[in-house]
């Protein structure tokens, strides 16, 4: 019983001891990233990209309201079934390309998002760790997942500094 104890005792001085030498610092991810130089030309990209694909997704579009209302006009005036199936079957066909279009332009444009920042993220991530590692951290946290950092130095502006960014205050 009493080798139980001690060897309690010991483990708890232990833990105790890893939660007072471990130093944790936080970061706002997100502010940091808005302000690294170059972002904003990979942001216009991203949204000049998204621009041209909403507008091919419109020309589509109206083309099918377009065919809808020749398709309605011909139903109005009495054509023949077979005329209607027809033009029912390209509504149909150009429902499907529609949808495709719009699945295969939210992948590229996330492709294309991911293309665009990663250099940027790896660039911040970079800086964190020698922030960490200048600073003997175990663990710095993205403030946008935590509820509660009270014990925890904000490191924003070092890492900001670490990658060359001006202080906004």
């Amino acid at each position: 019983m009493k080798k139980y104890f001690i060897i309690l005792i010991v483990l708890a001085f232990s833990v105790t001891g890893f939660a007072q030498k471990a130093k944790f610092g936080h970061v706002d991810y997100a502010s940091i990233m808005k302000d690294i130089p170059g972002i904003d030309t990979a942001q216009t990209n991203l949204l000049s990209l998204q621009q041209e694909l909403e507008d091919a997704g419109q020309q589509m579009a109206n083309e099918i309201k377009s065919k809808e209302a020749d398709y309605l006009r011909l139903a109005n005036s009495g054509a023949s079934s077979a005329m209607l199936k027809v033009k029912e079957d390209e509504l149909t066909k150009l429902y499907a390309r529609l949808q495709e279009f719009a699945s295969n332009s939210e992948q590229e444009l996330q492709t294309k998002q991911l293309e665009l920042l990663k250099p940027f993220q790896e660039k911040l991530l970079e800086a964190i760790k020698v922030v960490a590692k200048n600073g003997k951290y175990t663990y710095i946290f993205d403030i946008s997942t935590l509820a509660f950092y009270a014990d925890s130095d904000d490191l924003t502006k070092a890492v900001r500094a670490q990658l060359g960014i001006k202080d906004k205050e």
